[in-house]
């Protein structure tokens, strides 16, 4: 076969751009760490480390998920320990305001100083996270939480649904409290309470004279109507000669004693005030469970301080009242916060658990694509001298000519 110039330079040439593409490659393969520079290096690899990569990617997502929570959460639980913190200042103040050696101008400086943390307790309420939303007001995060309507009451406008993010594959995590700020502030236990029905043939009222007593009372004996029959909740002071007894709806006898006109007769916290004869009856019923927004409650407390020249029963009645919804309003505030303890909790073990997968993923992928860094140096050392080899040789044969040889 007859060799021309042109044979040997196009084969030279090419064995030296096949030895400078095998460098580059090596050269490649080192930068970048992987034996899979396109999908045709290993078509099974190339598809495993595309898998590989998106769920590394969903993993980095949970992971920005995750602290979005836990910062919401953590924001949450701040701003309800600032809540309760100005929750026992007023108690402190409520309790002082009952102090009877205090004058009318002293418990007026008290109810103003309660009258600026309800203001503070009120913003609190209504705190904005870092977008702009209101933490507090459930999906309707787009308005505030609270507000003081026409009527001069603090109401709740927001909504109980809370926002929920995925922070891992199979769970998504509440952003907020269940039932949001309607659940911990709006839903607040009151003092229970009865009414005296119109059916009595006796005169008469009651106050509530023991409010923990009444309370127990009510809890264990309060029934809803319906399913219950109407009159479940109703109850009848009898009077009898020089006698009186308490009798449910169905004329069982609650209790007994001896009553002469004018005495207070006293019935699971309520103290009565009855005048009649003997076979008349104070008829009354025990109301349904009350729910008191703990900001109306102490505006409530304010109004009452400012108008209240001389203490009376009505007077320390209400102190009672409102110490009452700062405790409830303040047991909300504590089982939010543990709810939501227990949520970072379970976010700190998600966050784990979501680091052991990536972890293992990239583990995985390595193992599929990722060069051995000894042997891509030893490859790399190999195609540089390979194309060296390729140059010289090529420079040497494009010398040789037939004037050479003679």
């Amino acid at each position: 076969m007859r060799l021309t110039t042109n044979m040997i330079y196009s084969r030279n040439l090419d064995g030296i751009l096949e030895s400078q593409k095998r460098l580059v490659r090596a050269n490649d393969v080192l930068n970048q760490q992987t034996n899979i520079l396109k999908p045709s290096d290993d078509p099974t690899g190339a598809t495993k480390v595309v898998r590989f990569d998106e769920d590394l990617a969903r993993l980095e997502q949970f992971s920005k998920n995750n602290a979005n929570v836990k910062n919401s959460l953590t924001q949450q639980e701040t701003v309800m320990g600032n809540i309760n913190d100005s929750l026992t200042k007023a108690s402190s103040l409520v309790i002082q305001a009952g102090n009877g050696a205090l004058g009318y101008e002293d418990r007026k400086a008290i109810a103003a100083e309660l009258s600026l943390i309800k203001d503070e307790v009120f913003d609190l309420m209504n705190t904005k996270n870092a977008q702009g939303e209101y933490i507090f007001a459930g999906a309707k995060s787009d308005q505030p939480a609270f507000i003081k309507n026409s009527s001069g009451d603090y109401v709740y406008q927001g909504d109980e649904n809370v926002k929920k993010i995925q922070v891992s594959e199979t769970l998504k995590l509440d952003v907020g409290v269940p039932g949001s700020g309607l659940t911990i502030f709006e839903d607040t236990d009151a003092r229970s309470s009865a009414s005296v029905n119109a059916s009595s043939t006796a005169t008469g009222d009651f106050r509530l004279a023991d409010g923990d007593s009444f309370d127990k009372f009510h809890k264990q004996n309060y029934v809803q109507v319906p399913p219950n029959p109407a009159g479940s909740n109703d109850y009848s002071l009898v009077l009898g000669a020089g006698s009186y007894q308490v009798e449910d709806n169905s004329g069982n006898v609650l209790q007994s004693g001896n009553y002469t006109a004018g005495d207070k007769i006293n019935f699971k916290g309520l103290e009565f005030d009855v005048t009649g004869t003997a076979g008349q009856s104070l008829d009354f019923s025990l109301d349904a469970p009350n729910k008191k927004n703990i900001l109306n409650a102490l505006d409530e407390m304010v109004n009452v301080i400012n108008s209240t020249v001389n203490v009376n029963d009505a007077y320390t009645d209400k102190l009672q009242e409102t110490l009452f919804s700062i405790s409830s309003s303040q047991g909300n505030l504590g089982e939010a916060r543990s709810a939501i303890g227990g949520r970072v909790n379970i976010l700190d073990s998600v966050e784990l658990s979501n680091t052991d997968q990536e972890i293992n993923i990239k583990e995985a992928k390595a193992n599929v694509s990722e060069a051995d860094l000894a042997e891509a140096v030893t490859e790399l050392q190999k195609q540089e001298v390979a194309y060296q080899v390729s140059s010289q040789t090529f420079t040497k044969l494009s010398g040789l000519t037939l004037f050479n040889y003679m």
